[in-house]
């Protein structure tokens, strides 16, 4: 069987994040919730992300949701270190992932995140199947999927901009529709098939704020019906590990299991 593997991905830290746990846990599904201190559609308070720290992984995003390419080079700077630092102090864990707000930012801005103690960089590419890429001393973990239907254009953009063709042949080939739901089944199939990493994420605001509910529910069903052939795991551990001890750990996983009765 080729490797594949889940994750998924929440960002900005609203108090809705905590509906989305309860959904991921319904399932047994992983999750990294990526958590500024302030955010323009509010955000959890501090009790409330320790809470979710205790069964999900936490994420710097910055600590204003501040966008890395519209500020000055410190102010950057200032934003992806303290981010962790912050985070760390609330949950009193380790805090290993970033993501930039929106997406967006530049070559420099990696090596901040290095030098800020992070191993890895959630970025928002669709359509990706990749396993995590080295850049700059750190991994890059692209997206495959977001819970929020675009348009055509929008998958057009996202490849130009991140010069993902891959990415765009691989909606073209397999996914065509533009309804979430119906593509993230699309495409999860194909990663069962040829192998890779699924990675579903979104904004929990954006959930509610669409009536996403009950279609997030469907779909992290289907997730957690391919468990056995791909297991889920945080951002940060598919990142920390070679493919092949992701496959070994979880070889293992199952021995014990097998062990126990």
């Amino acid at each position: 069987m080729p490797e594949t593997y889940i994750t998924t991905s929440w960002d900005d830290g609203h108090p809705l994040d905590l509906r989305v746990a309860e959904l991921l846990s319904k399932h047994g599904l992983s999750g990294t919730f990526y958590v500024p201190m302030k955010a323009e559609n509010g955000t959890m308070a501090a009790a409330q992300i320790r809470e979710l720290s205790c069964a999900f992984e936490i994420g710097g995003h910055t600590v204003n949701h501040t966008v890395l390419t519209s500020t000055t080079e410190q102010q950057a700077k200032d934003e992806i270190f303290n981010s962790r630092h912050w985070l760390e102090d609330v949950t009193g864990q380790s805090c290993t992932m970033f993501c930039p707000p929106k997406g967006k930012y530049l070559g420099k801005h990696v090596e901040m995140v290095r030098r800020a103690g992070f191993i890895g960089l959630r970025h928002a590419e669709l359509g990706s199947l990749d396993f995590p890429r080295p850049c700059g001393g750190i991994m890059l973990l692209p997206t495959t999927i977001q819970a929020y239907s675009h348009g055509h254009l929008a998958f057009v953009r996202n490849a130009i901009k991140r010069a993902a063709f891959e990415s765009l042949w691989r909606f073209v080939a397999h996914g065509r529709s533009t309804d979430w739901p119906t593509l993230a089944a699309s495409l999860l199939q194909r990663a069962l098939k040829c192998g890779g990493v699924f990675h579903l994420w979104g904004h929990s605001w954006e959930l509610e704020g669409t009536g996403q509910w009950q279609r997030l529910d469907a779909v992290l069903r289907f997730m957690a019906a391919c468990k056995g052939d791909a297991p889920p795991y945080t951002n940060g551990q598919i990142c920390l590990r070679p493919r092949s001890q992701l496959l070994s750990s979880q070889l293992g996983w199952r021995d014990r299991l097998s062990w126990g009765k």
